[in-house]
């Protein structure tokens, strides 16, 4: 009996880190906003094809790939900004825009203008 309970204790706590480990925050930027501001997503906009991972480290996003890297990011007025590619060492392999509607941009091929977002 007495070696039960630390099994028991050992398994809560391998299932409570494996839990925990699942729902970490994939960016603990304290103060950080909760969705790009549009003003900010136009001044990015602009780097074009130079655009890195690094230039959304500001913001909280989810992490929604499985053997690629894919973020998504809130950009305020309720739209979202995918990010994906193949490494984080390198540049971006697309990133895209996705209004409300649904409609897709891909800011390191086009112009964010077109979309006009509010």
């Amino acid at each position: 009996m007495t070696n039960l309970i630390p099994r028991k204790l050992s398994l809560v706590l391998l299932l409570l880190v494996a839990f925990c480990s699942g729902c970490q925050a994939n960016n603990d930027q304290g103060g950080a906003s909760t969705s790009i501001p549009l003003k900010k997503l136009n001044t990015l906009a602009e780097k074009g094809d130079s655009l890195t991972w690094n230039d959304f480290a500001a913001y909280p996003y989810e992490d929604e790939g499985s053997g690629l890297y894919i973020r998504k990011y809130n950009i305020e007025g309720g739209h979202q900004l995918m990010i994906s590619g193949k490494s984080l060492d390198k540049k971006p392999d697309h990133i895209y825009v996705v209004n409300k509607d649904g409609e897709k941009i891909d800011l390191l091929k086009e112009n964010i203008k077109k979309m006009n977002l509010k």
